[in-house]
């Protein structure tokens, strides 16, 4: 197992952590690749861009080529995606990963995306680069929000000390997604109860998720 370079020291804040980014990139993203969050990322992503290809009328050898594109392409940037995301999943407080590294990752991917399928229509002579990389962004900011939130709770993590199958990863998938559907209501409780400003539990502290 590649040991983690995000000490305890630096593990809990953006500058910490984004400085070990920096110092050590070829052992947080390529040694740390997360290749369950590319799995999901390809698989979910690449049917989108197919969709799109085919409802725009530009084939259906067209929109195979546009989701086999996008499969690959994903497959690659969404296990980089998924090291950075593990790398601030445990940052305090909780809001400060919330609510950059969706955007932030969003940004940076969907620019890439862009030029991508901007060489493929015009190798191609297609036409649908617009709407689907539109789709896309909304499923970038809803799948980088999802990936922090399951992995603070053990979740879809690589080369960490619990070292679950991906297998027990997607089991505990509807419960995550019940827990993430029910945040905003548990959020509210809580808070009309202590009327003290926001409360971070739901993110602070992992749950340890239901086993099958």
């Amino acid at each position: 197992m590649v040991e983690s370079i995000i000490t305890n020291e630096n593990s809990r804040t953006i500058h910490g952590v984004t400085l070990e980014l920096l110092r050590h990139p070829f052992r947080t993203l390529i040694l740390n690749w997360n290749w369950k969050a590319a799995i999901i990322s390809s698989v979910l992503r690449a049917p989108i861009f197919f969709g799109v290809y085919l409802a725009q009328k530009q084939g259906l050898k067209m929109a195979f080529a546009a989701m086999a594109v996008q499969f690959v392409f994903r497959a690659i940037t969404g296990g980089t995606n998924g090291a950075i995301i593990q790398s601030f999943s445990k940052i305090e407080p909780a809001w400060h990963a919330v609510v950059t590294i969706p955007v932030v990752l969003t940004v940076v991917m969907h620019i890439a995306e862009w030029f991508l399928q901007v060489g493929f229509d015009k190798i191609a002579g297609t036409n649908g680069k617009t709407t689907a990389v539109l789709l896309s962004v909304l499923g970038s900011v809803i799948s980088a929000g999802f990936n922090l939130f399951a992995m603070r709770r053990g979740i879809l993590l690589v080369k960490d000390e619990s070292q679950q199958s991906f297998w027990h990863d997607i089991k505990q998938m509807p419960w995550i997604v019940f827990e993430l559907v029910a945040f905003p209501l548990v959020w509210t409780l809580k808070r009309s109860k202590r009327r003290n400003g926001f409360d971070e539990a739901a993110f602070e502290e992992p749950v340890v998720s239901q086993t099958a």
